[in-house]
């Protein structure tokens, strides 16, 4: 039987990363005034108006990750796939941190975004412990 940590390779958890990111992504550039009501629903007049704008600059900053994310399954070497997951890890941990504090603080409802990247965290964790692991044998 296939446990968690045998399967998830880095190419496959930056594949998965990818395909999260393109998903809020796309629909921040199709429904911007959708995702921002949903994040804030009291916010009004020109103060919604430009959390729209910010929302499309999200959503490209989101897509450029994709894009890098994507073009990084392809590396090669255990130290580097390490430094790289670890990256991730870190990275994943502190966004789905800062959203699960604005979640709970009642600034802004964001429980997609803190489920995503708290899933991202774990994947490129395990992927990391798993070269961890070969590197050590």
């Amino acid at each position: 039987m296939a446990t968690l940590e045998g399967f998830m390779k880095p190419k496959i958890t930056l594949t998965i990363t990818a395909l999260i990111g393109l998903v809020f992504s796309s629909v921040m550039f199709i429904a911007p005034e959708f995702v921002t009501r949903e994040q804030f629903p009291n916010a009004e007049g020109q103060g919604f108006t430009d959390l729209i704008t910010l929302r499309y600059a999200i959503a490209s900053l989101i897509l450029a990750l994709v894009i890098i994310t994507y073009h990084l399954r392809n590396i090669e070497g255990r130290a580097f796939q390490a430094h790289v997951m670890r990256g991730y890890t870190l990275a994943f941990s502190v966004v789905c941190v800062t959203n699960l504090i604005l979640q709970v603080l009642g600034k802004i409802s964001a429980v997609p975004p803190t489920v995503a990247t708290g899933l991202i965290a774990i994947l490129s964790f395990v992927s990391w412990r798993n070269l961890a692991k070969i590197s050590e044998t």
